[in-house]
C-alpha cells in the first residue's frame, strides 16, 4: 500500500463503497453533513429527527467508516 498510489478516482470509490455500506439513515445524514456541508440542526429540522439523533448518526458513520477504511486510513483523514 505504501509504494501503490492511488489515483483520485479509486480513491472516491473507495469511499464511495464505504459510505454506500453504511445504514440508510446514517448515511443520508452522513452525506448532508460532510459532503452538502449542512449544520445538525438544518439536518435536523430537514429529516424531522432531533440534532441529537443527527450528532449519534454521524458519530456511527464515522466509525464505520473509520473500521470499513482502516487499511486507507491516511487517504482520509479528511473525513473525521
Amino acid at each position: 500500500f505504501d509504494t501503490y498510489m492511488f489515483s483520485e478516482n479509486e480513491i472516491e470509490e473507495l469511499l464511495e463503497k464505504a459510505i454506500a455500506n453504511l445504514p440508510e439513515k446514517c448515511r443520508q445524514v452522513f452525506i448532508l453533513s460532510r459532503m452538502e456541508g449542512l449544520k445538525h440542526e438544518e439536518i435536523a429540522r430537514q429529516l424531522g429527527v432531533s440534532a441529537h439523533t443527527v450528532q449519534n448518526h454521524i458519530v456511527t458513520a464515522l466509525r464505520k467508516l473509520k473500521i470499513e477504511l482502516k487499511d486507507y486510513l491516511p487517504l482520509f483523514f479528511f473525513i473525521i
